[in-house]
């Protein structure tokens, strides 16, 4: 399934083998590393057909996902939603273990990025950098969307502002896999602004 471009390159990494570290604050011993716990080869888990609702008031939305996919929330406040094989071995990683299996890997994130100017959409996004000449118009319940798929295709996003106006909300989806904005209008199906 789909992520981010940090996870994207963890993807990369994973698929070729390479044992995979996250950044720790202060001095870090190569050879501690290198001599960290394995993580468990976990597969990818193919998502379940039940859904469950997740609320998200931080973002004023609500997303019907999985059953059984996991969420957890980034130091930068992002919500990110991954299949549990994904969950298991970041958190394991996170813990100080190396992921050396090669593997597929997905996921879902959703952020709110700050609008103090109230721009219009188009103009956010060449602001962020994001100018997507095949931007494909979207909604959601009434809410404009803005979806774009940067080159080359790993990455799908949605971008709508909040109802106030002074942020906007970015879902993405991420895969080392080519994307489609299709993928993205399923995500948008399932979301529904929270009263």
């Amino acid at each position: 399934m789909k992520i981010q471009l940090l996870v994207l390159f963890t993807g990369v990494l994973l698929g070729a083998g390479m044992p995979l570290a996250l950044p720790r604050s202060g001095p870090t011993n190569l050879a501690s590393e290198l001599g960290a716990t394995p993580c468990p080869d976990i597969a990818e888990v193919p998502a379940s057909d039940s859904l469950r609702t997740l609320e998200l008031p931080q973002f004023g939305v609500a997303i019907a996902i999985p059953e059984n996919f996991r969420t957890r929330t980034l130091p930068d406040g992002t919500v990110e939603i991954l299949d549990p094989g994904t969950f298991e071995v970041l958190h394991c990683v996170e813990q100080g273990g190396r992921a050396i299996a090669p593997r597929g890997m997905y996921s879902f994130r959703i952020r709110s990025l700050p609008n103090p100017a109230n721009l219009a959409l188009p103009d956010f996004l060449r602001q962020q950098g994001e100018a997507d000449p095949s931007a494909q118009p979207g909604n959601l319940d009434a809410i404009p969307v803005l979806i774009t798929r940067p080159e080359p295709g790993y990455t799908v996003r949605a971008w709508f502002k909040s109802p106030d106006s002074q942020t906007v909300i970015v879902l993405a989806e991420s895969c080392d896999c080519e994307l489609e904005y299709d993928d993205m209008r399923l995500w948008l199906q399932r979301t529904r602004p929270l009263p």
